[in-house]
């Protein structure tokens, strides 16, 4: 038995090949009836709809219309590129597992169309075409990749490194010379022992199943979140909600800072996929909800990017950091729709940490010019403020109050040394901890209790940690 599957161009004209092997043809079977120009050229045809019943639905292939079709002498048609049309390669499937001789006509890829044939893949799922010279990375294995133009066995080798790092090394790779339209199925790790290479050598690799993959590219994560908060998806993903997950992307954030602290470069990208997570979590539950999707969420700040960087995509000349952020904030500001400086650090969140949105509140401020002509003046500011604080202390004020002004002051100052306040903080969070661990040890091995050994003894202590 021999089956024909063709396509028509891009015009819904069939070319002289598939001309001819219509007019050879026992049987030629369109897909559904679109312009052509078959019958102009004396070809008698039928439509894949004379197969189906009245109340049959349209599309697909039932098994009465394949039944029809895998006879000996059929040529099937469909629209466009053949290797992409989902009916003509469930026709294929079926001929080659009933041992038929199947030809293709497509005017595409020659690779893709010898892959075809053999049942190997087909285009339905999408395909990426390279050559072998500008191929560098495979960003998404979840379509048929066609690689051209595999020249050398040096090429060959290069190529199986870059493949190996999305495919196993046991992937079947569909491996062809394309001036015969006949090929072979190798292992990954095979590619680069082949007999002959040239222009003509060609590969094709197939999906990997999401399960199999050696790696996982970002809209891998989409498909994943998708699955678990789908129809039968996880029990716990399916409740949370926007005000639920709030907790976990503060955790997640503070586990990436903590990570490039202690420079681990292992945790960072481990604790960055985690905030990447919440990022994708979020987009889902408001896709569910009609808000908006993860492409809305790209798009935001890959058109923020863009705006922001006039310097970059733009005309705008910026030469420094300096004139950079000045920019940011300028085109910040007017996007924003802020009329006065004031707008500016109410939109401050207050939902951030306290010393942190008052380093951000208070560099703002000076980007409008209010700030200390100096470090000094910084100094005597903290100072006034320590001294407001004792009167409220003797019952002359409000201490949470004072308190407050004392400590914005002190930010104020570690700003104006150059230093990130919260940076500095958390050292000293954890120098203090470091001695306070040494102390604690000094007074259990000289058997001191330190809750009652008075102020001199803790002093002696406390000197002692500082120097180791």
């Amino acid at each position: 038995m021999r089956i024909t599957v063709a396509g028509l161009g891009a015009d819904g004209r069939a070319d002289e090949k598939v001309l001819s092997a219509a007019r050879a043809a026992a049987r030629t079977v369109l897909l559904a009836e679109i312009p052509n120009n078959l019958r102009e050229n004396a070809i008698r045809y039928e439509t894949l709809d004379s197969f189906r019943e009245p109340d049959e639905n349209a599309g697909g292939l039932s098994e009465a219309a394949e039944k029809a079709l895998l006879s000996d002498g059929t040529v099937f048609i469909a629209p466009g590129d053949v290797c992409f049309d989902a009916t003509a390669a469930k026709l294929l499937r079926s001929a080659l597992e009933k041992g038929a001789q199947v030809s293709v006509i497509s005017g595409g890829d020659r690779a893709l169309c010898a892959a075809f044939r053999c049942g190997y893949a087909d285009g339905t799922g999408g395909v990426r075409i390279h050559t072998a010279a500008s191929f560098e990375r495979a960003r998404e294995t979840d379509e048929v990749l066609v690689i051209n133009g595999v020249e050398t066995k040096r090429a060959a080798c290069g190529l199986k490194q870059k493949l190996l790092k999305y495919y196993g090394a046991m992937h079947e790779v569909f491996f062809t010379d394309i001036r015969g339209n006949n090929g072979k199925i190798i292992p990954l790790f095979l590619l680069d022992s082949m007999e002959a290479y040239g222009y003509y050598t060609s590969i094709v690799l197939r999906p990997v199943p999401l399960e199999r993959k050696a790696r996982f590219g970002f809209y891998d994560l989409v498909a994943i979140m998708d699955r678990l908060r789908g129809e039968n998806g996880c029990p716990w993903d399916n409740e949370q909600t926007h005000e639920s997950l709030k907790r976990y992307l503060l955790e997640e954030s503070y586990e990436v800072i903590e990570a490039i602290d202690e420079g681990d470069i292992k945790a960072l990208y481990d604790e960055l996929g985690d905030v990447l997570l919440q990022v994708v979590f979020h987009s889902r539950i408001a896709e569910q909800r009609g808000e908006f999707d993860i492409s809305d969420v790209t798009t935001a700040i890959c058109s923020k990017m863009i705006s922001r960087h006039t310097h970059i995509f733009g005309d705008v000349c910026a030469d420094t950091s300096q004139q950079v952020l000045k920019n940011w904030e300028q085109i910040k500001k007017a996007e924003k729709g802020h009329e006065s400086q004031s707008a500016v650090l109410s939109g401050v969140p207050k939902s951030m940490p306290a010393l942190l949105r008052s380093e951000k509140v208070q560099s703002k401020a000076a980007g409008a010019g209010m700030d200390f002509p100096g470090f000094a003046d910084a100094v005597l500011k903290l100072h006034e403020e320590i001294g407001e604080l004792k009167d409220a202390l003797s019952g002359s004020g409000n201490v949470t109050e004072e308190c407050g002004d004392l400590l914005f002051a002190a930010v104020n100052l570690v700003r104006l040394a150059g230093a990130e306040p919260e940076t500095a903080l958390q050292r000293a969070t954890d120098k203090f901890i470091a001695r306070f661990s040494a102390a604690e040890k000094s007074a259990a091995e000289q058997g001191i209790d330190m809750r009652s050994c008075g102020p001199e003894k803790l002093n002696e202590l406390w000197d002692n940690a500082k120097k180791k």
